[in-house]
């Protein structure tokens, strides 16, 4: 009998075990997921989502574009200004120069006029053809003649040459 009772508490083992898979099956079974319908809803959602984003961004980039071009006006402005006031400043700058450039060219032109004929040749021999076309227009001509009359004849001509060049650029204004 022991056998029995041992071989029938083994059969009751199997089929308790036996039942207990069967019931965890049925109930994995029973609780598997169903799938999910499909909603077009959510898609609606992000199409109206996008589209009132899409207004806002488009708003707040022309705000910014808009705000960039008045910072860039009042730059520009500003720049303007200080590139006007600096133009007077060398306007007035150039206006100094001038005069000054004029009373120390009539100065040149006493101290020349003053010289010996043969120094003043000598100092305009070595000056530029513009300065000393411009000093020997602005002497008389008996002391202009007599300057080109000391210096080097190949220089003389061409400061004469300047001067008449000078001339005639100056007679082209000239309505008689």
């Amino acid at each position: 009998m022991k056998r029995f009772s041992t071989g029938t508490g083994l059969f009751r083992g199997f089929l308790v075990f036996g039942a207990l898979a069967v019931a965890a099956s049925s109930a994995t079974y029973a609780q598997a997921p169903m799938p999910k319908p499909d909603i077009p809803q959510p898609r609606e959602d992000a199409v109206l989502y996008c589209e009132n984003t899409a207004d806002k961004a488009a708003e707040a980039r022309l705000q910014w574009q808009t705000w960039k071009l008045v910072s860039l006006e009042a730059k520009l402005r500003s720049r303007i200004e200080e590139l006007n006031r600096k133009q007077k400043e060398f306007e007035v700058w150039v206006e100094r120069r001038e005069k000054l450039l004029e009373e120390v060219e009539g100065q040149v032109v006493q101290i020349i006029a003053r010289m010996r004929p043969e120094a003043a040749a000598a100092q305009l021999a070595t000056s530029d053809d513009d300065t000393a076309t411009g000093v020997l227009l602005k002497l008389k001509a008996r002391d202009a003649s007599s300057i080109l009359d000391e210096m080097d004849p190949a220089r003389a001509a061409q400061l004469t040459q300047s001067m008449v060049g000078f001339t005639n650029d100056n007679d082209k204004d000239r309505s008689f």
